[in-house]
């Protein structure tokens, strides 16, 4: 994987479409996963893990917990090929939801470490 095009895609200041490289499209796609709904992406129903409708405000720890093992199958389904997953954290507190995801990149043997955050469904 050399480039990929930027996540959301955007046009560049020369009009030509945006591109991240290799470290920063596996970000977008681990947050295309997180936050796509299964069912959402035409031809590819399995696509996405919808953590945002597992955990809602004042969640239990056990919720925490499924949405963490439900991240845990989707990621290592889609880019089991690119990552090795090392740990995931989600945390709803304050109306917002928060995920933590420490990975490796094959390819290089780098670990990653991104947060990624939401607000929660039904939160004002």
């Amino acid at each position: 994987m050399g480039r990929s095009l930027f996540y959301p895609f955007a046009i560049g200041e020369v009009g030509v479409p945006r591109t991240a490289g290799r470290v920063l499209a596996i970000r977008h796609q681990i947050e295309q996963i997180l936050f796509t709904m299964p069912g959402e992406r035409v031809r590819r129903p399995d696509f996405g893990c919808g953590v945002q409708r597992l955990v809602f405000a004042g969640a239990a720890p056990e919720s925490a917990a499924a949405a963490e093992y439900v991240i845990r199958l989707s990621l290592r389904k889609h880019l089991g090929d690119l990552i090795t997953l090392d740990a995931v954290r989600v945390t709803a507190s304050n109306s917002q939801l928060t995920i933590d995801i420490l990975y490796t990149v094959i390819s290089t043997g780098e670990e990653r470490a991104d947060t990624f955050e939401r607000p929660l469904a039904g939160a004002s």
